[in-house]
């Protein structure tokens, strides 16, 4: 097979984002236009047939005016964990991540990670979060996650924060990996199957931003949610070889 020209790729994941992805996506257009190099935005939209989300369209009109933007616009099978599969899958650079289009997360976080996973021998990049500025609820939620899965999977201990994106990895770990999540657990599954394959992480500090008048979708039941899959992974964990979607 023809090696990728593209170097770099980045999943952005747009559910439900209507016009509030705009601005996003342009600031990240913008500063990724200074690389010297073959990138791509990958815009995942995926969508519950019979809803009125508008994101498919607003994301089609972005992809139209600017360069090396591609949609990913499907039926949606599942959650945000099949949003971020596909999305990944989709990516054909040869450093690939993936980030959420909400704003959270600033956008120069992107460029910290690639610069590291580019000139150092780390395998996965990510970022953890030293600030936090989407209120007590989301800390709370934060806190109990991160200390659920230290306690659940003793590899993770040296991690902050199993959550936080961006995550950027090399093509040939993620080519190593087995995933199956269709929810939230993908975050934790991502980080799970570096520690099964004793893949190298490094964490970078970010500031996390509030989501204004957008209401979050993490909802009260998501830590026995959490818990529930935790439990279910302990059962089944082995490291695993090769990679099955």
């Amino acid at each position: 097979m023809a090696k990728s020209p593209v170097e770099f790729s980045i999943a952005v994941l747009c559910y439900r984002a209507e016009a509030e992805i705009i601005p996003f996506v342009e600031n990240l257009h913008k500063i990724m236009s200074l690389f010297r190099f073959e990138w791509e935005l990958i815009l995942v939209a995926n969508f519950w047939p019979g809803s009125s989300d508008r994101t498919p369209e607003i994301c089609q009109r972005l992809a139209a005016r600017l360069l090396r933007v591609r949609v990913l616009a499907e039926p949606k099978q599942g959650a945000m964990g099949w949003d971020m599969r596909r999305g990944l899958d989709a990516c054909r650079g040869k450093y690939i991540g993936v980030i959420d289009g909400d704003g959270q997360f600033p956008v120069e976080a992107i460029f910290s990670c690639f610069a590291k996973i580019r000139s150092d021998d780390f395998d996965m990049v990510k970022t953890y979060r030293v600030e936090r500025q989407d209120g007590v609820y989301r800390r709370l939620i934060s806190i109990a996650y991160n200390w659920l899965f230290h306690l659940f999977f003793r590899g993770s201990v040296m991690l902050r924060d199993v959550n936080s994106k961006p995550k950027i990895m090399r093509r040939e770990a993620y080519e190593k990996m087995t995933l199956q999540s269709n929810d939230w657990f993908i975050d934790a599954e991502l980080i799970l199957n570096c520690i099964n394959l004793n893949l190298r992480i490094y964490e970078i500090p970010v500031e996390f931003h509030s989501l204004g008048a957008r209401k979050s979708f993490v909802k009260p039941g998501a830590i026995l949610e959490f818990l529930r899959h935790m439990i279910d992974y302990r059962r089944r964990w082995s490291p695993q070889a090769g990679k099955s979607k």
